[in-house]
């Protein structure tokens, strides 16, 4: 379906992405466009990684973790990202290699239909395209969706094949329930920052000196204001003769889809050196499968219980959609020669015995003129409306090149002007136009800008009120000044309190500790180690250390943070898991315990394709950029 993309449209939107899907093709494929300009960050097996790579992988990374994380940029630094993208980087070209080495392919139709069936892109039941196109247009990293669910299919490729057999056992579900569903109570003592805060009065120097020690926070950016007029493409109407002519035109390259299959599938494998009589009770089971089938029997359910195909039986034996030269020959003819609803006969492949279903069989060929003219007159709407903007745009730029003031070159053009905006802060107005706010900050007061362009608008600007970045004076910010620095100082004042009773609870315990100082003692109540602390909170270091408390040895080892507040803790009791809810949890745990272990093989593996690349000379990372870990 980003083929489709590809061919069918040519929105300005979709005509940069597909510039930029070619130029990531030939990234993948380890090339370069002035290979002397390159600079090499990693080399693995031949395919190059240059420091764009790594740039974008970097920004990617960034902007998934800031979500993750909600901006908290003092949590960010300490991630080393540029060194767990590299490490992404090279794994994805260890996989590539891998795969093709196995001779793993993924083909185009097989990533349109896994982003077709993708919940997100979904309206009403039905995959909608806009929301694709949508999507795309926002990506920040060209090509990098097409890339992850090319990467994702490979990689449950690859796993499926390194982690079958990989299971779990009863002692190990058994095992991990108990862990799961032990359970702590723990007293504890809660230093509150806020009410120490707010006995906290201070001075105007001391909120100066606040101020003056913690100034970024509050320091006001650089601002600029910008005249602009916004050339947006006009409603213009096509012609049939000139949709007839584009369909002609295009209805090889743009127009034809070839046929495809969608088919499930029971598979009865057998060894490449099987015997005749190992082959021949593999047939029998298969025919036996085959006739419960014809039976009445649910295919998908007989595939999801009886194939031994580890990568489609979870899915009902679904092995997707699938065009000629995709299967082994055997199996490709008989799936291409059923229609949809069809049963084949049991089909011997060197993979052993099939029974095939075909769930759909799509012939393929040009679509008729009728079911494409809407989207051809949208295509050509698009394209003419847009050439006429940026014919308006460039004559105007003209002008002001010629030496007309830019009201003047604009005269009878709506004339807009924005707020103040900071440097990479969306623009009101005009949103986060690639260029814009850059353009408005690169030019001087009475300058007018290149034409910029974004999939809606073309934009000529002009830059004016430009204020420098400043610090502010403390009556401009005193409210928040005081605020903060009133939260510093309960703060401080609560894990000073928490430090003097943990070392006190060291000597008579936390109950007496707390009696003699004059503060309440609360219970949590019982807790799971996947639960928010009951009346604390998320706290995962105090979760960790509470369920190693001893009766013996009941004190928490440290002050817990939480929200600014210090917490000083000790256990209660322990209590064993509850074995009731086991049998009916079993199922459910042993799905969690086989994904986490397959995922854990396939990290050994990855491991193991990096050393196997290291000592075959295959793998150079430049030193000041080798990933760490």
């Amino acid at each position: 379906m980003l083929r489709f993309l590809r061919k069918y449209s040519s929105s300005i939107g979709v005509k940069i992405l597909y510039g930029l899907l070619a130029a990531l093709f030939i990234l993948w494929m380890g090339g370069g466009i002035g290979g002397e300009r390159r600079q090499d960050v990693a080399v693995v097996y031949a395919q190059v990684i240059t420091h764009r790579d790594l740039e974008q992988a970097t920004a990617l990374l960034t902007r998934q973790y800031e979500q993750l994380l909600r901006g908290r940029a003092d949590l960010l630094r300490g991630l080393n990202l540029s060194g767990q993208a590299l490490d992404q980087l090279i794994q994805q070209a260890l996989l590539r290699h891998e795969a093709a080495r196995l001779g793993i392919a993924v083909a185009n139709a097989e990533i349109d239909e896994t982003v077709k069936r993708m919940p997100d892109l979904q309206q009403n039941g039905r995959f909608d395209r806009s929301l694709l196109e949508a999507y795309l247009r926002g990506e920040r990293v060209p090509g990098a969706f097409e890339d992850e669910v090319r990467q994702d299919i490979l990689r449950q490729r690859l796993q499926a094949l390194v982690t079958d057999g990989v299971g779990v056992s009863d002692g190990e579900l058994e095992e991990r329930y108990r862990f799961d569903h032990e359970k702590a109570n723990l007293a504890f003592v809660r230093n509150a920052a806020a009410d120490l805060a707010a006995t906290i009065t201070l001075s105007d120097e001391e909120l100066q000196k606040y101020l003056d020690e913690h100034a970024d926070p509050y320091r006001v950016p650089a601002r600029v204001r910008a005249r602009y007029v916004a050339y947006r493409p006009a409603d213009i109407v096509s012609k049939d003769d000139e949709v007839a002519e584009y369909y002609a035109l295009h209805k090889d390259d743009k127009f034809t889809e070839p046929e495809q299959v969608r088919a499930r599938h029971i598979l009865v494998k057998t060894a490449a050196d099987a015997g005749a009589d190992a082959k021949a009770a593999a047939r029998k089971k298969a025919e036996e499968l085959l006739a419960k089938v014809k039976a009445g029997g649910d295919f998908a359910a007989l595939a999801k219980e009886r194939s031994e195909d580890a990568g489609s039986a979870a899915n009902g034996g679904d092995l997707g959609l699938f065009t000629r030269g995709r299967m082994t020959p055997a199996f490709e003819e008989a799936a291409f020669a059923l229609q949809g609803g069809g049963l084949s006969d049991v089909v011997e492949t060197p993979f052993g015995f099939h029974v095939i279903k075909v769930e759909e069989h799509r012939p393929g060929g040009a679509k008729p003129l009728e079911t494409v003219h809407d989207e051809i007159a949208d295509t050509l709407k698009r394209e003419r409306s847009l050439a006429l903007a940026r014919k308006q745009a460039e004559e105007d730029r003209r002008k002001i090149a010629r030496g007309a003031p830019f009201a003047e070159a604009l005269a009878g053009r709506t004339i807009e002007e924005t707020p103040p905006f900071a440097k990479g802060a969306e623009v009101p107005g005009v949103g986060r136009v690639p260029g814009f706010a850059e353009s408005a900050f690169a030019l001087r007061e009475g300058e007018v800008s290149d034409l910029i362009e974004s999939p809606d608008a073309i934009y000529l600007l002009a830059p004016f009120a430009y204020s420098e970045a400043h610090a502010p004076p403390l009556d401009e910010v005193r409210e928040r000044v005081t605020a903060d620095a009133r939260r510093e100082r309960g703060e401080a004042a609560a894990r000073e309190r928490a430090d003097k009773l943990l070392a006190r609870a060291r000597e008579i315990g936390l109950d007496q500790a707390a009696a003699e100082a004059g503060v309440q003692v609360e219970e949590t109540g019982p807790f799971e180690r996947v639960d928010s602390i009951p009346k604390i909170g998320r706290v995962a270091d105090l979760t960790a250390d509470a369920f190693t408390l001893t009766p013996e040895a009941p004190l928490a080892p440290k002050v817990y943070g939480t929200g600014g507040d210090a917490i000083v803790a000790a256990l209660r009791a322990h209590t064993p898991a509850d074995m009731a809810g086991f049998e009916d949890a079993k199922d459910k745990l042993r799905e969690t315990l086989l994904k986490q272990k397959r995922e854990a093989v396939l990290t050994a593996y990855l491991s193991y394709l990096m050393r196997r690349a290291q000592s075959e000379g295959a793998l150079e990372v430049r030193t000041d950029a080798r990933p760490r870990g």
